[in-house]
This record gives structure tokens, sequence and C-alpha cells, in this order.
């Protein structure tokens, strides 16, 4: 047995031996070379990403800017209506202001004499006032414009 551990003993010394005569130097060209072609490739498929990316980009921002110009035209056509709107309410506005104030001045002007006939007739300013439903003062207002 003590045989077979020294033969076995021998055989390893020789195989280490072996080992370490062998040229065991690093390839450093190699691993440059590898080194060169790993980042040849790599920035190779990452400019091909990034290409993807931009052209990506640029198809929203065309997407953006057509939005951009419907939603312009949108505002410009509320505008106009909103204008449209305006315009005819002015218009309406100033019929009705117009018929407003030429009921008022005949209603005025049928106060101003049911004022003067009552009180004409010998009806206090009380009675004028209850009866025409108006305030004292109104009445006397419109009595000391007469005179």
């Amino acid at each position: 047995m003590p045989l077979v551990l020294i033969i076995i003993g021998v055989f390893f010394i020789y195989y280490s031996i072996k080992l370490d005569k062998k040229d065991t130097y690093i390839d450093i060209e190699n691993i440059q070379n590898n080194k060169n072609q790993f980042a040849n490739y790599y920035a190779e498929n990452e400019l091909i990403v990034f290409k993807k990316d931009i052209n990506e980009i640029k198809e929203e921002i065309s997407y953006i800017n057509e939005s951009i110009l419907a939603l312009n035209l949108k505002i410009e056509d509320i505008e106009n209506n909103y204008n449209n709107i305006l315009n005819l309410i002015e218009q309406k506005g100033t019929i009705k202001t117009r018929e407003i104030n030429k009921k008022l001045e005949v209603k005025s002007d049928n106060l101003n004499n049911n004022i003067k006939e009552l009180y004409d007739k010998g009806l206090s300013i009380d009675e004028i006032s209850s009866t025409l439903r108006i305030g004292k003062g109104e009445v006397l207002l419109r009595l000391g414009l007469k005179k």
C-alpha cells in the first residue's frame, strides 16, 4: 500500500512540474481584440436601439404637432362661434333695450300725467301714492318736476 501512495505522489509531482513548464502567459493582444470586438458589437447594437428610439420620438412629436394644429383650429372655431354669439346677443340686447326704454318713457309719461291728474282732482300725496302704488317721494318729485 505504501508503494501505491508513493507512485501516486510521484505522478502528481511530475504532472505539476509539467504544467509549470507550459507557457501559461496571458495573450494581451487576444484580450484587447476581444474587447474591441465586444465594444464594436455593443456600440452597433446600442446605435440601432438609439435610432429606433429616436424614430419613435420623432413619430410621437409629429403626432403631437398634428394634434396641436387640430386643437388650434378647434379653438379658432370656438372663438368665432363665441364672437358670433356675442354679436347676436349685443344686437338683440340693443333692440330689447330700445324697446324697454320706449316702454319706460311711455309709462313715465303716463305716470306723470296720472299723478298730475290725481293731484289736480284734489287727492293728497298719500292717496296718490297708494292709488298708483309708488312711493310718496316719487310722487313729490314728479309733481315738483311738473311745476
